[in-house]
């Protein structure tokens, strides 16, 4: 009898250890929705203990069991309990192999575009912390915040093509810009680390004193190596009320095989490149600047931002606050799916910049657009980290570039077509910011 009781009180606690676990993991749930209905549904059947996350079309939110029961009705939905000790992780990554790697003892909610949110224990989570570096950022999955704005896009029906400012944008020598991609491309490597890299900062430096400009070679150490970032200026005819605007990009490649060959077309070709077709368009026009503008090449980008890390150091206290602008190119060359489409990436505290930005892609370029206030992985995050205005602009398919940090990175996988366009977007940025302005003050 005293067994029999026993094996009954052991039955009766195995019960209630299940229902407690039962109830442990169905108390919280996360569910994947269009954006869209996650906020309708909140507003309706919300009760304010809710956290949700947005990424482009997406909303992942956080709950219990009574809004789990409404959000259920909805159609698609993607529902997942929460399990004991498990928490919301956020990676942000410029890394495709990163972005592809599978975190042992997680759980995905969401990938792409370069973010990737999963659900992870404590053990779990002291993984995926180790993977955080100079291009992959690790955290808890921020609450009621805006990660990636829904697409916006624009259109060449609307397209202005008669102020003045269009008329600047037109000029674009794209013919140049490829040529210039190609002699990059053709020194077969810009790795930081042989002569070659500083032959490219040579032969870009000699271009752009060929247009007028003022030159100079910043240099710095990566770690035992001397390198040197490339800085071409012209002064703006009233600096002191408009400050400085930069235009900048990574010159340097890598690949499996770096010191030999690392064409790097598009990482980061297109965007050097970029950075030479907007001072030759400048140049080329012949308009006086009211701000200055300084055109950047940084070297050591692939080994950890060091060229840019380098240049904001470098920047004294009276300095930093008078830059107003600076517009990275990074990565600008791939898109494989229609519709055209970029990234424009930036700090929270800088949204005014962005909204600016925006309004001029609606009127000068043909795209889609999403805007990430996650800013990591690139040369604007240095800018950003000293609370210096600065944005990103880099292909939306950049995680599924197949080429990416390979040999395999030509000029013939290149889309001139979003070139053209993310250009006229930093030429019309470049234009409000640096010639026109007085307008934005």
């Amino acid at each position: 009898m005293k067994n029999f009781v026993r094996a009954g009180n052991i039955v009766v606690s195995i019960v209630l250890m299940l229902a407690c676990a039962t109830a442990a993991m169905a108390g919280q749930w996360i569910q994947v929705v269009t954006s869209e209905t996650g906020y309708e549904l909140i507003k309706k059947a919300g009760s304010g203990s809710e956290t949700f996350c947005q990424l482009g079309d997406v909303l992942i939110i956080n709950s219990g069991d009574v809004f789990n029961d409404q959000i259920l009705k909805t159609d698609p939905v993607n529902v997942m309990p929460v399990r004991p000790g498990e928490k919301l992780y956020l990676i942000t990554t410029k890394d495709p192999a990163v972005f592809n790697m599978v975190f042992p003892g997680t759980r995905t909610v969401y990938r792409d575009m370069g973010f990737i949110v999963l659900l992870a224990g404590e053990t779990a989570a002291m993984n995926l912390m180790s993977k955080q570096t100079d291009f992959t950022k690790v955290e808890l999955l921020p609450e009621n915040q805006v990660v990636l704005s829904r697409p916006l896009t624009t259109g060449i029906t609307r397209i202005k093509s008669e102020d003045a400012l269009a008329k600047f944008v037109d000029k674009l020598d794209m013919p140049a810009f490829m040529q210039d991609l190609t002699d990059l491309v053709n020194l077969k490597t810009r790795y930081s680390y042989v002569s070659q890299g500083q032959k490219a900062v040579d032969h870009c430096e000699e271009a752009l004193k060929e247009m007028g400009y003022t030159t100079s070679q910043q240099p710095y150490n990566i770690g035992s190596s001397r390198t040197n970032n490339l800085i071409a200026e012209i002064r703006g005819s009233d600096e002191d009320k408009f400050g400085q605007v930069l235009i900048v990009g990574h010159l340097d490649s890598t690949s499996e095989s770096p010191r030999t060959n690392a064409p790097g077309a598009d990482d980061n070709g297109s965007g050097a490149a970029g950075v030479m077709a907007l001072a030759r368009l400048l140049h080329e026009s012949g308009i006086k600047p009211a701000a200055t503008v300084k055109f950047i090449l940084f070297m050591g980008e692939e080994q950890g931002l060091y060229g840019s890390k380098a240049y904001v150091k470098a920047l004294s206290a009276t300095e930093r606050p008078t830059i107003k602008a600076v517009f990275n190119l990074d990565m600008i060359g791939f898109d494989a799916v229609a519709p055209l489409s970029v990234m424009i990436e930036t700090s929270s505290f800088n949204r005014p910049m962005v909204e600016k930005m925006q309004k001029l892609a609606l009127d000068y370029a043909d795209f889609t657009i999403h805007t990430s206030f996650n800013a990591w992985g690139s040369d604007h995050a240095p800018f950003l980290q000293a609370k210096i205005p600065a944005v990103l602009t880099i292909e939306s398919e950049f995680s599924s570039n197949p080429n990416y940090h390979k040999t395999t990175d030509l000029v013939e996988s290149i889309n001139q077509d979003l070139c053209l366009q993310i250009l006229r977007l930093n030429a019309a940025a470049m234009y409000a910011y640096a010639i026109d302005a007085g307008r934005l003050n």
